[in-house]
């Protein structure tokens, strides 16, 4: 989590996804895809390792041919293909992409629906710091809108506090176990702090939330004793 808070560059108008990125990311496996969108360098970090021997180049991405570009298809499209080829392939892979209610997902219906029929591999990550707020253009993702697709197509949402890292580590492993056993797609939508809404108090960090969650638990190493001085 610190290593996510570090990495992700936080501002005091960017939303608190330590625990929402690690919670999440903590399941995947080598092999497995982690997808951003082109501005997210935390999730190119986090992004985990092909698995051993399977490219022979060693290289996570191969670079089209010179004038091939890539069709103009939504991202979560894109990502819906990779979950196929995973599938297709039956390495028991899984890919997940990561967004916000901020930026625009054009085409995330429909992909969201391709996925559900082909019972595809593919977990959604949303971080949600609009505090429910439906966004001004259509093609940004909010849970009443995405709540009317789930309900069509008996597509799994579920609602998490996205600054619990044990909430969200639960709710990850259930969607996780589903997509590696063949029964499709799911969407973690994590409920974020709106931002300009004030700070969180220190207690209320997700580091020292997940800090309290072990020490309780008496899952923290006891910190040595003080020497007395000679």
């Amino acid at each position: 989590m610190q290593r996510c808070r570090a990495l992700d560059l936080r501002g005091p108008k960017r939303p608190v996804r330590e625990s929402l990125l690690a919670a999440t990311a903590i399941h995947l496996l080598p092999g497995d895809l982690l997808i951003g969108d082109a501005s997210d360098a935390t999730a190119r970090a986090l992004a985990p390792s092909p698995r051993e021997n399977e490219l022979a180049s060693g290289k996570l991405v191969v670079l089209p041919e010179e004038n091939v570009s890539l069709p103009k298809v939504s991202r979560l499209t894109l990502c819906a293909a990779m979950a196929q080829g995973l599938q297709a392939a039956g390495t028991g892979g899984i890919v997940l992409a990561l967004a916000g209610t901020t930026s625009p997902e054009t085409g995330w219906a429909a992909a969201l629906e391709y996925a559900q029929r082909a019972r595809l591999p593919l977990l959604l990550a949303v971080a949600d710091s609009t505090a429910g707020r439906v966004g001004k253009i259509p093609s940004t993702l909010s849970l009443p809108a995405i709540a009317k697709v789930a309900k069509k197509l008996k597509l799994p949402v579920l609602p998490v506090d996205g600054e619990d890292a044990v909430a969200v580590y639960r709710v990850m492993q259930e969607c996780t176990l589903r997509a590696r056993l063949g029964e499709g797609p799911a969407v973690i939508w994590g409920i974020l702090t709106p931002p300009g809404k004030g700070q969180l108090s220190p207690a209320a960090q997700p580091i020292a939330r997940m800090k309290s969650y072990l020490a309780v638990r008496g899952l923290l190493p006891k910190k040595p004793a003080r020497r007395p001085l000679r």
